[in-house]
């Protein structure tokens, strides 16, 4: 009997630092991916408007929170990694399509 009370201490010690890890909540990884989000836009708007500063300041912020997410969240990074290969392949299809349908021009 105490060999089993040791046995669940030992275990119990053991799980501890992996159960008290701060694990990332789903909506914290989709509330920062769309904060990154909002400051492309308005990167995006600074730069329309010529605001280097308010282009300046957003890019760092998108810098800053894309790395938090990345920390917090790996599986976006995979996601994002799997979305922008899409990406690329679709603009791809297209540029052949539009050569095959306007016939090379």
């Amino acid at each position: 009997m105490k060999t089993l009370i040791q046995a669940i201490l030992i275990a119990i010690l053991a799980a501890g630092p992996v159960l008290a890890a701060p694990k990332p909540v789903g909506r914290e990884c989709v509330k920062l991916t769309q904060q990154i989000s909002r400051y492309q836009r308005d990167a995006g708007w600074a730069r329309d408007r010529e605001n280097v500063l308010w282009e300046t300041a957003s890019l760092n912020q998108i810098e800053r929170l894309a790395t938090r997410r990345a920390k917090r969240c790996p599986e976006f990074h995979e996601q994002e990694s799997l979305i922008g290969r899409l990406a690329a392949l679709a603009l791809k299809a297209g540029e052949l399509a539009a050569r095959y349908y306007l016939m090379g021009l």
